[in-house]
């Protein structure tokens, strides 16, 4: 199997409406020899931050010594980004080769599970056998969604990480905090320990019902780890940061680390990163603080606030729901400094857009409503729509090049652009920025 036609197996496994369960990914691990049993496991979820604390939890580790392979999702272009072992992306060589493996046993099991396999079960699948062929000691997983009946949920992990709860995919979770965090707190299994940044008491009750059910330990931010400090950081010619120090578990703290990300809310999830990995490597004896900083001080996320381009400053950032656009909206006002701010924006149409809106409206000079490449994106004369019941000043421009080419033109060459509203939108981003830098370079080669 080439490379192109794995990839083309694969999304040929995109369906929707499937039913909660996880017999399907149980059939197809099974038949495999259940590859997720040969190694051990941080289980990530939450509504926002999962990529981020997943990312730098597997940076920490690896620093410690250990062999780690990474599971995330989306992609932002390619899928081999979804699984890395110690920072390396698969290769396209590995990634046919073990899809044509796995591609092999999916018909078997789904006549087992009487049900088509799904893209992210398949995917799943495929992460599990490449960790477990490449001899890893731990995967950090981020489950796909909620957490009872994510595919990740075949594993019987060491640490699980809950980063919060909030209203997202009403649809297959729940329209209540409460039902949603009863689907995320399902992958809480015996033994293992709860990692939480959640701060609502009737979340974290369902959070210790859950622990004391399947006798697990719960450890929470604010009470037994904590955020001492946090500041932006930024000096001429150096890309932006912040200085945090964090009080880990058992007291240990990690004074002044220099976070090459913005937003309080990336320090608080380099502080659960912390916890989880303080967890999984203290008892194991391979702790080791200059490991911590080191990978935290050279933690990336893509698609998190990143700087595509100076003058005008040009960031974008995933936030896709009320809560993430709140603290994409913090950031933006308190850590950034510009005349004026144009927003683009384009959203997926299982999200509350009208929310989302109001948000980015009640900050920006002028927001351009637009679309992404995913056959989920709401029109942008939608969005318009919505923007003109509002009252918010906006321009609708289809096509996302022309989007942002009138953003940075309405920002000014000293103002802001910050292009939103879906990790697809980012990866538009990403790949038209990359694409007209790459124009620079050849006309200034001529």
């Amino acid at each position: 199997m080439k490379y192109s036609e794995a990839v083309d197996f694969l999304d040929g496994k995109i369906v929707l409406g499937v039913k909660p369960s996880l017999d399907r990914i149980r059939a197809l691990c099974g038949l495999m020899g259940n590859p997720q049993n040969s190694f051990d496991a941080v289980q990530v979820t939450g509504t926002n931050g999962k990529t981020s604390v997943g990312n730098m939890t597997a940076a920490i580790l690896a620093e410690c010594g250990f062999k780690v392979g990474l599971f995330t999702s989306p992609h932002l272009e390619t899928v081999r980004e979804r699984m890395t072992v110690n920072g390396r992306m698969i290769s396209t060589h590995a990634f046919a080769e073990t899809m044509e493996e796995v591609a092999g046993y999916v018909k078997r099991a789904e006549k087992e599970a009487g049900e088509q396999l799904t893209y992210f079960e398949v995917v799943t699948a495929v992460a599990y056998r490449y960790f477990e062929r490449e001899g890893i000691d731990v995967a950090v997983l981020e489950v796909g969604m909620g957490g009872r009946w994510d595919a990740t949920n075949v594993v019987d992990c060491d640490v699980a990480v809950i980063t919060n709860v909030d209203i997202d995919h009403v649809n297959e979770l729940g329209r209540t905090r409460e039902k949603i965090a009863s689907e995320k707190v399902g992958m809480i299994n015996e033994g293992c320990v709860l990692v939480t940044a959640e701060a609502r008491r009737e979340i974290l009750m369902i959070m210790a019902e859950r622990c004391e059910e399947v006798g697990a330990e719960m450890r929470v931010f604010g009470r037994d780890f904590r955020l001492d400090f946090h500041i932006p950081y930024r000096v001429a010619g150096e890309a932006p940061s912040q200085i945090i120090t964090v009080s880990g578990l058992e007291g240990h703290e990690f004074r002044e680390i220099k976070l090459p990300m913005f937003g309080k809310h990336q320090a608080v999830n380099a502080a659960c990163a912390v916890a989880a990995a303080q967890v999984y490597a203290e008892p194991r004896e391979k702790a080791s603080e200059e490991g911590f900083r080191r990978a935290l001080e050279s933690a990336s996320v893509p698609g998190r606030l990143e700087i595509l381009r100076e003058r005008p400053l040009v960031v974008t950032d995933g936030a896709h729901n009320v809560l993430g656009v709140e603290k994409l909206v913090t950031s933006l006002t308190s850590e950034f400094d510009f005349e004026r701010l144009a927003v683009v924006v384009a959203i997926l149409s299982d999200k509350d857009a009208r929310g989302i809106l109001r948000l980015l409206g009640a900050v920006a000079d002028e927001v351009v409503v637009t679309e992404n490449r995913s056959a989920r994106c709401i029109p942008s004369s939608k969005l318009a729509a919505l923007c003109r019941m509002d009252g918010i000043r906006h321009r609708e421009e289809p096509d996302f090049g022309v989007a942002v080419r009138a953003a940075m033109n309405a920002a000014g060459r000293d103002g802001m652009v910050c292009i939103t509203g879906s990790l697809f939108t980012v990866s538009e981003a990403r790949i038209y920025f990359r694409y007209q830098k790459a124009s620079r370079e050849m006309r200034q080669d001529r």
